[in-house]
């Protein structure tokens, strides 16, 4: 996978529509920095994907992105 490029987990309603994303691209949704998204995610304001088989890799659902950023846009 290349950097920043989205995770083939896809929405089964949308097939161009990945539902899981990237710490990269999580950050770029939120428009914050990564320090600031890891420390949101170890405050447990955003939740990371756990994948079966303790593969280690930090993926996040869009939608809980799109709604956090929601409200991060609504505080403005």
């Amino acid at each position: 996978m290349s950097v920043g490029a989205e995770t083939n987990v896809r929405n089964g309603s949308d097939p161009q529509t990945p539902i899981l994303v990237s710490e990269r691209d999580a950050t770029m949704m939120c428009g914050v920095s990564r320090p600031t998204f890891r420390n949101w995610v170890d405050a447990g304001l955003i939740v990371r994907v756990d994948l079966p088989g303790n593969v280690r890799r930090n993926l996040y659902r869009r939608s809980d992105l799109e709604q956090f950023a929601a409200s991060l846009a609504a505080r403005k």
